[in-house]
Order: C-alpha cells, then sequence, then structure tokens
C-alpha cells in the first residue's frame, strides 16, 4: 500500500522542470514589486491557488522573469514536507 501512494504521488508531479524558486528572493519581489497594491502578503487568498495556476498568472501580470516568477511562487506557495512513507 505504501508503495502505492509514492507511485501515485509521483505520477502525480508535472512531467515538465519547473524552474526552482527562492522563497527570500521572493519575498523581496514580492516586497519591491507587489506589495504596493496587493499589500501584505497574508491578506491574500491562496488556498485554492496551485503553483502551475499562479505561475500562469504571474506571467501576464507585471513580472520581470521566470526567475522571478519562480522566485514568488516558492515565497506564496511553499512546498510542504513530504511525509517519510518508508516507516
Amino acid at each position: 500500500m505504501i508503495r502505492f501512494l509514492a507511485l501515485m504521488m509521483l505520477m502525480a508531479q508535472p512531467l515538465y522542470a519547473d524552474s526552482v524558486g527562492d522563497a527570500d528572493q521572493g519575498a523581496m519581489v514580492y516586497a519591491q514589486s507587489c506589495a504596493r497594491c496587493h499589500r501584505d502578503v497574508a491578506l491574500l487568498d491562496l488556498t485554492q491557488v496551485t503553483p502551475e495556476d499562479l505561475t500562469l498568472f504571474l506571467t501576464s501580470h507585471r513580472t520581470r522573469s521566470d526567475q522571478d516568477r519562480a522566485d514568488l511562487v516558492a515565497y506564496l506557495l511553499p512546498t510542504p514536507i513530504m511525509p517519510d512513507l518508508t516507516e
């Protein structure tokens, strides 16, 4: 059963390589470019947003580069820690 769950989690991952973002850099980008309109990040409702959706949105929403988008995604949607399935 554990192997099945691990396989299903792997299959849920995208088949393309995303840019790896830096959450600390994303915080700086947010402070410099986003906060003047969107204010405090805690006020954003990102509960139903996927990294893919946010990346697509940021592509057309005043981001300067692919790296800025990846950094913002890493900052706004931190990756949850995966449980250890080997136990």
